[in-house]
């Protein structure tokens, strides 16, 4: 007797595989539309994206069908307002992307297509959940919101509400997709009783970024002294905030040491004030998106993840250590990640001595030492 085949409803806040404004998550989803594809599913896509990304020609191929509705400010204030007696006041992260307009995209989706199930992938997305009738919900879990919420200092007093609405959410949900094993742990605190798998990091693929620099520019300004990278969104607050605490508080007495060292502060979006540290801190360059980061993680002498919060694992580092390059990060920055001899973890408090050791180790082995200050 023959299996029905599977009809995937998938639900999600970016273009899979995007190219414009992009971060780590649409490079995990797309691979995750892939093994879909790759199982047998049928899968029809609702894409409720922002208009500063466009699609992914080849993930739109694999596709039966690929429904677009455009985000944007005005449609994440309708979707929470719509949603302000399910918990949007508090815990909007759920619901940036439910609009009303959004909402009946899903209903008409589950009307044509009839799915066998509803994949959700993003958290913004997670409250289309309640929109499911019986079809049973599979998610894919890119961030344990709650856990990024407590560690925010100025988002930490919201914890309790955001955490039962996540909690609330999940139930709903059947099955959940995890990309460490922490990660699974967390949703056990959240007494989610479905079931779990932990997939991983699929896709540590770059996508297309709008206006972005070549490297070959960057890479030619390396200077003869120690180049120390960071590679990040900084529309993130978690990287943005975390590098600019470095350059303020840690830079200083690696520079003390190592007068030539560098640091590169690499990724899109960096606002006005970090924009400012790369003219006015001494050896701190902030460079903007750049096509490729994996040349600079290669020729770094050293890849830091300074994060001081946020939740789940680091794509950045990932990608730092996939490049053969040694990173030093704090517990944060390697959440999830697979212990190696390559991934230094050390407490903020102590990240700028355990950088000038390890250059010192460093220039005490290379043929063409460093400058350093003894």
């Amino acid at each position: 007797m023959l299996t029905p085949r599977r009809k995937v409803l998938f639900v999600t806040s970016f273009h899979p595989g995007a190219s414009g404004y992009i971060g780590a998550g649409e490079a995990i989803s797309v691979e995750t539309l892939r093994r879909l594809r790759d199982e047998g599913a049928q899968v029809d896509v609702l894409a409720i994206a922002p208009r500063y990304q466009r699609k992914n020609a080849a993930a739109d191929s694999w596709c039966n069908s690929y429904t677009e509705v455009p985000a944007s400010r005005w449609t994440a204030l309708a979707g929470l307002f719509r949603h302000v007696f399910s918990g949007a006041v508090l815990a909007p992260w759920f619901f940036t992307r439910t609009s009303p307009q959004a909402v009946a995209a899903l209903k008409v989706a589950i009307e044509q297509h009839q799915p066998t199930e509803l994949w959700i992938d993003f958290p913004s997305s997670l409250g289309f959940a309640r929109y499911a009738e019986r079809l049973p919900v599979h998610y894919f879990v890119h961030d344990v919101v709650s856990q990024k919420v407590v560690r925010s200092p100025l988002k930490r007093l919201l914890f309790p509400w955001v955490q039962k609405v996540e909690a609330s959410l999940l139930s709903k949900v059947k099955r959940c997709y995890l990309l460490s094993e922490k990660d699974e742990q967390l949703l056990r605190h959240l007494q989610f009783g479905g079931s779990a798998e932990v997939w991983g990091v699929q896709g540590l693929g770059v996508g297309e970024v709008d206006g972005a620099r070549s490297i070959t520019s960057v890479l030619a300004q390396f200077g003869p002294g120690p180049n120390l990278v960071f590679f990040g969104n900084m529309g993130r607050p978690e990287n943005s905030r975390s590098i600019t605490h470095f350059a303020l508080f840690k830079w200083r007495r690696i520079r003390r040491v190592f007068p030539d060292a560098q640091l590169w502060v690499i990724g899109l979006a960096p606002g006005l004030f970090l924009r400012a540290l790369g003219k006015l801190v001494p050896g701190v360059k902030v460079t903007g998106a750049v096509d490729d980061p994996t040349p600079a993680f290669q020729a770094a002498t050293l890849c830091v993840a300074p994060l001081l919060f946020g939740a789940g694992v680091k794509i950045k580092v990932l990608q730092m250590l996939e490049a053969g390059a040694t990173v030093v990060s704090t517990p944060v920055g390697a959440e999830g990640i697979e212990p190696t001899s390559r991934l230094v973890v050390v407490d903020d408090s102590e990240i700028s001595e355990r950088v000038v050791t390890d250059l010192q180790a460093l220039n005490h082995m290379s043929p063409k030492p460093f400058q350093q200050v003894h």
